[in-house]
């Protein structure tokens, strides 16, 4: 790859950018995650439906993650009793993220998929030896509405977010984007309405991504006063999974149980959230069952 294409690779990756206003009244994050929501669909052959949710929530939780401190990761669910049944995203502040969609079927309308259920945000911290967890309802199933509704109610803050993917009904998405604007203390009522009728003004800003605008360049379009960058950080769908963490985990089944996985030739393990395939030899159970014998000697 010669240094031309590779600084086109560059510039075309997914970046998440926190900022704040000089006047410290407000705090946001920008996204463009276009490749991030393609990978996904890629990974999870997800519809148009699907797909959607599933870009909105990896934004959500990038966006979210953006706020934290190194490994610190976040998780957004979406949880309820219509076609889909859950969109999980999880993100870490470093710029990994990865997500599933459970559905039954596939759905028509995107507002209508999620049906009745919950929204809930878990956040595993430095420091802290539990996740800090909140929940609220389900509002619209459209992961954009639940969110403001989530961060406004559970953490208090009032939120202006917006989450928008451009998808075809032939199922190409064509710039996913997504933008969390909150008020500090100091806000007053008249300046957080200003900005909220900036960002309603805004139009759907994937259609800014699709235009080529920047992480950086949305918050700069969304927000009606000077801001200070602090970062702006790459985007990856990555996940850890492998098979040595497989195997880890296999391992606490117990002898019987890997036993009978390999005399009925259960050798295949598929990673949950981003549909790797990893397939177990002969010597895998038989070093598994060994290494577990020798631990109850």
């Amino acid at each position: 790859m010669t240094e031309a294409e590779l600084k086109k690779v560059y510039q075309m990756r997914d970046r998440v950018a926190r900022a704040i206003t000089t006047d410290g009244k407000f705090r946001a994050a920008a996204i463009t995650n276009t490749n991030a929501a393609k990978e996904a669909q890629r990974r999870h052959q997800l519809d148009p439906v699907a797909s959607l949710l599933m870009a909105r929530g990896l934004a959500a939780a990038s966006l979210l993650s953006s706020f934290l401190k190194g490994e610190e990761r976040i998780v957004v669910e979406a949880m309820g009793n219509g076609v889909i049944k859950k969109v999980f995203a999880e993100a870490l502040q470093v710029g990994e993220v990865r997500g599933y969609v459970e559905s039954n079927s596939k759905p028509d309308m995107p507002n209508e998929a999620l049906g009745i259920g919950l929204f809930r945000v878990t956040k595993i911290l430095y420091g802290k030896f539990e996740p800090v967890q909140g929940m609220v309802d389900l509002q619209r199933g459209n992961i954009t509405t639940d969110l403001a509704y989530y961060l406004t109610q559970s953490e208090q803050i009032p939120s202006a977010v917006r989450l928008d993917v451009d998808v075809s009904d032939d199922n190409v998405i064509h710039a996913s984007a997504g933008l969390i604007v909150q008020a500090l203390p100091g806000a007053t009522e008249a300046e957080i309405m200003h900005v909220q009728n900036s960002i309603i003004e805004l139009g759907p800003i994937s259609e800014l991504a699709r235009s080529g605008y920047k992480a950086d360049d949305i918050l700069r379009q969304a927000i009606p006063s000077e801001i200070e960058v602090l970062n702006n950080t790459p985007v990856d769908y990555f996940c850890r999974c492998s098979m040595d963490k497989f195997k880890s985990i296999l391992a606490t089944l117990g002898i019987n149980e890997i036993q009978s996985m390999k005399d009925s030739d259960q050798n295949e393990l598929v990673c949950q959230y981003c549909n790797n395939h990893y397939y177990l030899t002969e010597e895998d159970f038989t070093s598994i069952i060994t290494q577990l014998k020798a631990q109850q000697n």
